[in-house]
This record gives C-alpha cells, structure tokens and sequence, in this order.
C-alpha cells in the first residue's frame, strides 16, 4: 500500500493541483458521488472555484516549470559550444558554403567531416546532415557552412532544432566539434577550422 501512496505523490506539484483541480471539477458538476459524498449548492458552488483555481495554478506551475527546464538547456548547450559557432536554424537545413580566406592552404591540415547532425534536440536521426556538410567542407583548412531553414521529414514541426558537426584535422585523431544551439536565425554559420 505504502509503494501505491508513493507513486501517487511521487509527480511534479504542479500535476498534482491540476489533478486536484479535475477532482474538485467533476465533484462540483456530479453532485452526489454514489450517496456519500452530497456537498449542497454551496458546496457545489465551492468546489468549482476551488478546482478552477487549482487548475489554473497547477497549469500556471507547469509553464514556469517548462520554461526553467528550457533556459538550463539553452545555458547548457552555451557552456558546450566552442566560440565561433552562435547560434541554430528554426527549421530544417540546406547548405550555402563559403570558405574563409585561406593563408596557405600547404600549411594548414585540411578538414576530414566526421559527422554532422542536424536536429539533434528534437530526436532527429544521429549524422543526417553528414554528407552535405561533408561535401561542403571536406579538404579545406577552414569553412563557415550556412545553415538554412527547410522542412525535414524526420523532425516534428513544433520542434525547434539545433546543428551540431565534427571533423578531424588531416591525419590527426583528435576529433572536433562546434555547435549552432537551438534558436539560432537563418543563415547562421558554422566554423569549422583546423589550425596550422
């Protein structure tokens, strides 16, 4: 019994006002609940305010709930993100590529595309991006890949998705990576470089 009482409680307070505020609801609109329970008009009266305002409370918690739990991601993905990449497309993804001025390309190790996920917040399939960041960037020391907002199929729609890549530098294992964190505008570029 004790384990049925803590799974019961064991829910985020503010699931709890809402569930009370539905108790109280279908109290105020049955009435008599199988002849033991008769609140009256007053009662009736009573426990629709109290479960309206219990609702309201309990979806109003949830919100600030959410929208906490968004700003850690958001503060987590920042402390991540290397400094060069910004920020992630609302939407899906094509490529612009342009390349940044290039020294001396004989002296620099050339990128070798690792992987490059797009939607990566939202569920979307690990490296689904791989092959156009791949052609855009693969054997040049330094690349800014532009990302643009487009409808993937594999993504919800309500969902707002990020871009992730790494690559390696020529022959040397030491894998890379630079992120554009959700929310980022259209056209936002990502960095990808290797030092020479």
């Amino acid at each position: 019994m004790q384990e049925v009482i803590t799974r019961l409680v064991d829910v985020p307070f503010a699931r709890m006002f809402v569930l009370a505020g539905i108790v109280f609801l279908i109290i105020a609109v049955l009435g008599k609940v199988e002849g033991k329970i008769d609140p009256g008009n007053v009662g009736r009266v009573g426990a629709s305010v109290l479960g309206i305002v219990m609702l309201v409370i309990g979806i109003v918690m949830q919100y600030i709930e959410i929208r906490e739990l968004g700003q850690e991601r958001i503060a987590q993905q920042s402390r991540i993100q290397p400094q060069n990449a910004t920020a992630a497309p609302a939407g899906g993804m094509t490529a612009k590529q342009s390349v940044a001025p290039e020294t001396s390309s004989a002296d620099k190790p050339a990128i070798k595309v690792v992987s490059g996920t797009y939607g990566r917040s939202c569920n979307g399939k690990a490296g689904n991006a791989t092959q156009q960041i791949a052609k855009a960037c693969d054997g040049k020391p330094a690349c800014d890949y532009a990302v643009e907002p487009v409808e993937l199929e594999e993504a919800p729609a309500n969902c707002t998705r990020d871009f992730a890549a790494e690559w390696k530098c020529g022959s040397d294992s030491t894998v890379y990576s630079a992120i554009l964190p959700v929310g980022a505008g259209k056209n936002e570029k990502l960095h990808l470089a290797c030092a020479g």
